[in-house]
């Protein structure tokens, strides 16, 4: 058994394809097939079930969690030896749409110009999303909605905002807002969970929503007048001071909201990442996160 036949067999896990594998790895079909049969073959078992794609079988979901294990430490190790003072080598972040659009282009433009070796990408997506990548190695760090509570997990830093409710302009009161359809993320956003527990609150449930997936969209949305909608109050500022948009607050319990940088405990801090940390500590509201042991020893 060699790494690269279980980087082709992760690679099809993954997937879910030999031809979005094959297109992947850069590989031709044929010589992916090859490798998967052979690595079954040497293992006197079947990985795969063969039907509309392919799906691990219980031998194959084990095999996976040695894989990953296995080409996490080769990767760690070529990292290790490649690692330098001066960030370079690859860096893979995630982060939820709403953090994507606030605040993370102009962080990695100024990343990007202070260290051009490091080959800087970003990858969007819900917070299960991005902390099973996190899991799985495929990203070095993650900005999320929510605390994790997985031992494998570390979170480096947190920031808090305030939510608030936004309309058109010419709504007065805030009950104008109630008829209106909600424009927010699809469900499981945290910050539409925490919408509809306030109005659920005040005996408001016949919601209506019209689901976008980029606060840009949300916000342009309202503008235009097709709605009403709950985001962060440092996205809106501008927009207000223009009188495109009217602002109300809500309670803080159901509008303060908390974004977490996360990591994976068994990767690499490799200074690459250790100085994407610092960027966004001193350029954003960022700030440490102080462990319970910690404060414990205080």
């Amino acid at each position: 058994m060699e790494s690269n036949e279980l980087r082709i067999f992760r690679a099809v896990a993954q997937e879910g394809s030999i031809t979005k594998a094959a297109q992947a790895l850069g590989y031709v079909q044929s010589n992916v097939t090859a490798r998967v049969q052979q690595l079954e073959t040497e293992l006197k078992t079947q990985l795969f079930y063969r039907q509309r794609g392919m799906v691990l079988t219980p031998t194959g979901e084990k095999l996976l969690c040695y894989a990953e294990q296995i080409l996490h430490l080769l990767d760690e190790a070529k990292k290790a030896m490649s690692d330098s003072i001066e960030p370079n080598g690859r860096l893979s972040i995630g982060a939820n749409q709403t953090v994507s659009t606030l605040n993370l282009p102009q962080i990695l433009a100024q990343y990007h110009k202070a260290y051009p070796k490091v080959d800087l990408s970003l990858t969007t997506g819900s917070t299960d999303e991005l902390v099973h990548k996190v899991l799985h190695f495929q990203l070095d760090g993650a900005f999320v909605k929510a605390s994790v509570k997985d031992d494998n997990i570390v979170e480096e830093l947190v920031s808090e905002e305030t939510l608030v409710l936004i309309t058109s302009p010419e709504d007065l009161d805030m009950k104008a807002i109630y008829s209106k359809p909600f424009l927010m993320s699809p469900v499981g956003c945290p910050n539409r969970d925490q919408l509809e527990s306030w109005l659920k609150a005040n005996a408001i449930n016949h919601l209506r929503f019209m689901e976008f997936n980029n606060l840009d969209a949300i916000i342009g949305g309202v503008i235009a007048g097709l709605g009403a909608s709950f985001v962060p109050q440092s996205a809106i500022e501008k927009h207000e001071k223009l009188g495109l948009l009217r602002s109300f607050s809500i309670p803080q319990q159901y509008s303060s909201t908390k974004t977490f940088l996360i990591r994976h405990k068994a990767a690499l801090m490799t200074s690459a990442l250790d100085k994407f940390i610092e960027m966004v500590e001193t350029s954003t509201p960022y700030h440490p996160i102080v462990s319970l042991d910690l404060l414990k020893m205080q």
